[in-house]
């Protein structure tokens, strides 16, 4: 009888079902607890905190307990098979730790960090060219010089040299931010583009929100400036329609639809001042709203793709580099390191008995995946 089958017997029973019953009732009132008292701890009582931090999100595991359980269960068991594999050979165990420090040690960090690091600096430099933020803060702007070629560099040189504590402590800021896997400068989620740019039932909540875009040090001008064209460009569909039906003979008054054309050409040439206005066009003011009222707003459609895309780019380099790229590395580090020995290695030792293909060049050389050696070159 095989191990399923015994499983299967032992769950049908009575005291599989009776096991089963009592596991779930145990496991719901552990989780009732734990919920009211996170609900009734204040907010900076210990407790609460501790709640907070190992809180599992959905699919994602919060930070504590993810780092707890890649280093308790890759890296500790990892170094102590190494350890306990072949005692009496000191060298091979050796070998072996300094491959689950270049391999694994690597691995975990990368999952852990890489990521969101990643993210966080793709999501800055898109923010740079749409104008629009997508991540929660901006990074320390380290240069005010914006020259490019060598009068830019010239200048950034110079300002470095006229305060080179202030610029080193900007460059570590912005290093920390990056690097700290649950503060610093992250890359907005979907909720979040949902929530910033849309829902909006005013001209000046939205004068807010564009003023907020500025403060994120994004650039309210060429987001104003590409809503105000978005909305003037469905205004002239609007009336060539108007125009096919007044053709087809329908009685139709189209003097309004022109009149709110103009009104929205005035205000993107006014500017974000141009939302303040008492003489603000009302028509004009009720489609600005319209378009925010929409959670699916051109601005937020534009955020979320570019957020998709910077994201599926990040995890496809990361992918890439732990699939490909780390392993060829540790070929070429392991080819290094024992083919400089290979003369200095005993054929009698247990390590030079145990792995001889490490010890033949040709074997290694022969056996190289072709993939590896394109990503190295």
């Amino acid at each position: 009888m095989n191990i399923q089958k015994i499983a299967q017997n032992i769950a049908s029973s009575d005291f599989g079902k009776i096991a089963v019953k009592y596991t779930n009732s145990a496991s719901e009132k552990i989780g009732g607890v734990l919920q009211t008292a996170l609900e009734k701890s204040p907010k900076k009582d210990i407790f609460s905190k501790i709640i907070n931090t190992i809180e599992p999100t959905g699919s994602n595991n919060a930070f504590i307990p993810m780092a707890s359980l890649m280093v308790g269960t890759v890296i500790v068991p990892r170094v102590l098979t190494a350890a306990k594999r072949n005692p009496d050979d000191k060298e091979g165990t050796k070998d072996e730790i300094a491959e689950i420090v270049f391999r694994d040690v690597q691995t975990v960090l990368i999952m852990l960090f890489a990521l969101k690091s990643i993210n966080s600096i793709v999501a800055a430099i898109a923010s740079k060219k749409s104008g629009l933020p997508m991540t929660n803060k901006p990074y320390q702007k380290i240069f005010q010089n914006n020259d490019k070629g060598f009068k830019g560099i010239e200048e950034k040189a110079k300002e470095f040299i006229q305060n080179p504590i202030e610029k080193l402590k900007t460059i570590s800021k912005n290093v920390f931010d990056t690097l700290h896997p649950t503060e610093g400068v992250r890359a907005l989620t979907n909720d979040e583009f949902v929530s910033k740019y849309s829902g909006y039932a005013n001209a000046n909540e939205i004068s807010k929100m564009f003023e907020e875009i500025k403060n994120q040090k994004g650039n309210p001008d060429k987001t104003f400036d590409k809503v105000m064209n978005i909305l003037i460009k469905n205004q002239k569909k609007a009336i060539k329609q108007q125009n096919a039906q007044k053709l087809a003979g329908v009685n139709i008054n189209a003097d309004k639809t022109q009149e709110v054309l103009n009104a929205l050409v005035e205000l993107k040439q006014k500017g974000l001042q141009g939302l303040t206005d008492s003489n603000l066009n009302k028509d004009a003011e009720n489609l600005l709203i319209d378009f925010f009222s929409n959670n699916e707003n051109r601005l937020v459609l534009d955020a979320k793709g570019l957020n998709a895309a910077l994201r599926t780019a990040a995890l496809a380099f990361e992918a890439g580099y732990l699939g490909f790229g780390l392993p060829a590395l540790n070929q070429k580090r392991l080819e290094k390191k024992y083919l400089s020995n290979q003369g200095k290695v005993n054929p009698s030792s247990p390590r030079a008995q145990a792995t001889p293909s490490l010890i033949n060049s040709k074997s290694i050389k022969t056996n190289r995946v072709k993939i590896f050696d394109k990503f190295i070159k």
